[in-house]
């Protein structure tokens, strides 16, 4: 077992050398990097003899690549178990690029308005290759309702989010995230894709069951620019019929998009 796993890392790290055409090697930057890779592709924390198995690594290897990323705040140990797992740290990294930050500091206002008229909580998230990761949200005013922490990843096609983002990406950015999707198990039905992108460029929204919870409803919104660095994210709230808010879906919906129109406006300005 340790021998496949050491041939799946290192033929994706031949993959990404092929495409990158890279010309220098720095083995051990390579390792925290397939270290980090391994944890966020992951549900669950793991120890570090599952670790150096799974990555077929020893576990001298491991132990010192773990000991430094701990010691800078990319990996922590669960108290309970001492099994790792990645921090948000690369998350909040990524954030400071400039066209991030203008977008989670101008949506800030405007979600949590929106949440606290309608009642819902509600997140944004941007696709990250073949996923969603969510990078802001607002909280509902009420107790009782369904929320999706800041630095939750999921597979594009499994949520309401991913699924707008792809609808809305450029030719360039859907060729890139569909290449991906192929070569995963089962492939993709690409005339399904298609139609789905027309119908949810022809609503504006996507408001239709949870494919993650049952008894949740996934409505989300598409956040344009058009600016001079063009990207799609999206706002989302999981919808919850509650006897304590007689807001319908289809009001949320409605007010959900007002909000994602304005967020939309202010980023083009900037």
């Amino acid at each position: 077992m340790s021998g496949t796993g050491k041939a799946k890392v290192r033929a994706g790290a031949s993959a990404k050398e092929a495409k990158g055409a890279l010309r220098y090697s720095a083995p051990a930057l390579e390792k925290g990097l397939d270290i980090l890779e391994f944890l966020s592709e992951r549900a669950r924390s793991y120890s570090l003899a599952q670790l150096a198995e799974e990555m077929g690594r020893t576990k001298g290897e491991i132990f010192r690549m773990l000991a430094v990323l701990e010691a800078r705040g990319y990996v922590e140990r669960e108290p309970e178990t001492d099994y790792y797992q990645v921090t948000d740290k690369l998350l909040r990294i990524g954030l400071r690029r400039p066209k991030y930050r203008a977008l989670t500091e101008i949506s800030r206002a405007v979600m949590e308005r929106f949440a606290a008229e309608t009642r819902y909580p509600c997140h944004l998230a941007i696709a990250s290759d073949e996923q969603i990761v969510v990078i802001s949200r607002a909280e509902s005013p009420d107790l009782v309702g369904v929320t999706v922490r800041v630095g939750y990843r999921q597979k594009l096609l499994e949520t309401g989010s991913g699924r707008c983002i792809l609808a809305y990406m450029n030719e360039a950015q859907r060729g890139h995230v569909l290449s991906i999707l192929e070569r995963q198990p089962g492939g993709i039905n690409h005339a399904a894709l298609e139609a789905e992108r027309a119908q949810i460029r022809s609503n504006g929204f996507i408001l239709e069951a949870s494919r993650i919870m049952e008894g949740v409803w996934d409505i989300s919104c598409p956040i344009l620019s058009t600016g001079n660095e063009e990207f799609v994210a999206a706002i989302t709230t999981p919808y919850v019929r509650l006897v304590i808010n007689q807001l319908n879906k289809e009001e949320v919906a409605a007010r959900l998009r007002e909000a994602a129109e304005e967020i939309s406006a202010r980023l083009s300005v900037v």
